[in-house]
């Protein structure tokens, strides 16, 4: 079979245009891949997964394993040379969705050696890839990196499906995602693990591969759509709850989008046939791209890749407007538009250090106090990060300006309480979230929204006191 087996690369450069419909109507697609979340845990190493099954050129069944290790979630000691070194293993596990018998199983150790003490901060990756011959089928695919100093470990889990080739079939695989910096020399595509997707990754190709073992010819057909959806800063705590109606309830908008770009292509040979869709500049915003196949009016099978494009360095706050954006939870209102009013680079640098010079009145402590907050914004991008920022989500809000709750209670993910007490009672210190009602299959998103409270007035302006005059280093509630 393999040798009847035909692999064609098809190149559709499609370059980013302005949109050509809008207001369209949505319907729905079951299987769509939206990338893995940050998985991340205080304290833990931080591992973001993608996983791909394909045939290779060879006609071979191929399960693809990518992924990212965060340099700041290790623990790193000296080693005989005076570099910093942080030591990893990586335990792969593949299972048969049927039987749960082990398909593939492998463990690689690594090590990660910098001679830069900046490294136990920096928010890049160290990228792991590896390839495992398998048969047709569904799979289960387990990664677990274990931090050898520390001994914590972190999985992530993904499902993988094959068609049989053998079966006269049409389908359609997963969409890979990649991304390359070009302002970087030599830069290549990497992986994108997640649903977001860092702005400085100027240019991404997706990659699907099409099986076609029926006798005739299919069509291609392809869309990027953009949806609607919520960008703003979460509102004070002590004010009206949003509006139903409201995007910022709504939180993103299915039914509405703009198709960027389409496509058709007809294809009239058997094979498992690889093709590539490119696009460059796509502003912040969230998207799917969806690839159909179609035997003359009969739809055989669609995917979809959803991803959100988030401002450059994401979920890192590296440059200076985003760290100027962030301040907005503890500035005035005319603090705030003043300090974003301003566009040269190096002259925000210095109104953002003024700003916390002038409060905190030492240099010390307001390093520590800046280290303080920006490290919390990272935090929340990472815990909270949705379909905007997340440091711009209520629960943002709420974990920058009071840090992490004492204690969650969670009801059966449809609203959670974060108290920051130990008496329960306390209606001040305790906050209610509510996921947005309309969560559904079609609504991945936990939209949690504060349910806003007046007495919330003075909790949050002492809080916000603390942050301002460097207090919050001694005093956090």
């Amino acid at each position: 079979m393999h040798a009847e087996i035909r692999q064609l690369k098809l190149f559709l450069m499609v370059l980013f245009a302005g949109s050509v419909l809008a207001n369209c109507s949505d319907y729905y697609i079951d299987d769509i891949e939206r990338g893995g979340g940050y998985n991340y845990e205080f304290g833990f190493p931080e591992l973001r997964l993608s996983t791909a099954g394909y045939y290779n050129l060879d006609g071979t069944p191929i399960i693809d394993v990518s992924g990212d290790i965060v340099y700041a979630g290790l623990i790193y000691a000296e080693n005989a040379r005076g570099d910093l070194q942080a030591d990893v293993s990586i335990d792969i596990n593949i299972t048969d969705q049927k039987d749960g018998d082990f398909v593939a199983r492998e463990t690689i150790t690594d090590s990660l050696v910098s001679d830069d003490s900046g490294v136990i901060f920096s928010q890049n990756v160290h990228r792991f890839n590896e390839k495992f011959e398998v048969r047709p089928g569904s799979f289960n695919v387990e990664v677990v990196l274990t931090d050898e100093k520390s001994g914590k470990q972190t999985t992530q889990n993904n499902e993988v499906t094959i068609p049989d080739y053998a079966d006269r079939i049409a389908a359609i695989s997963e969409i890979q995602i990649f991304g390359k910096n070009n302002a970087l020399t030599n830069s290549e595509f990497v992986p994108v693990t997640t649903y977001d997707v860092p702005g400085q990754l100027d240019s991404l190709k997706f990659v699907v591969q099409i099986t076609n073992s029926t006798n005739n010819d299919i069509t291609v057909n392809s869309r990027l759509k953009k949806f609607r959806a919520d960008t703003s800063i979460a509102w004070p705590m002590s004010i009206q709850n949003y509006p139903r109606s409201n995007i910022r309830y709504q939180g993103i908008e299915y039914d509405e989008f703009d198709i960027l770009q389409s496509g058709t292509r007809t294809l009239q040979q058997q094979g498992n046939i690889f093709i590539e869709y490119a696009y460059k500049g796509l502003d912040e915003g969230n998207y799917r791209l969806e690839v159909e196949i179609t035997d003359g009016n009969d739809v055989e099978a669609i995917s979809g890749r959803e991803f959100g494009i988030k401002p450059p360095f994401y979920p890192a706050v590296k440059t200076a407007r985003k760290m100027a954006e962030t301040l907005y939870y503890i500035m005035e209102e005319d603090e705030y538009e003043a300090l974003m009013s301003i566009e040269d680079t190096d002259s925000l640098k210095s109104a953002i250090d003024r700003f916390w010079l002038k409060n905190i009145n030492n240099s010390a402590l307001a390093k520590e106090a800046i280290s303080m907050y920006y490290n919390r914004v990272e935090e929340a991008n990472k815990q909270f990060s949705n379909f905007k920022e997340g440091w711009k989500t209520d629960p943002g809000r709420v974990y920058i300006l009071f840090g992490p709750p004492w204690s969650v209670d969670d009801v059966l993910n449809s609203r959670m309480i974060w108290y920051y007490t130990n008496n329960l009672d306390d209606p001040e210190r305790g906050f209610l979230f509510r996921v947005s009602d309309l969560k559904s299959k079609y609504f991945p998103f936990d939209n949690y929204i504060l349910d806003r409270n007046i007495l919330y007035h003075n909790l949050e302006y002492r809080q916000i006191q603390r942050w301002r005059t460097g207090n919050i280093l001694s005093v956090d509630l």
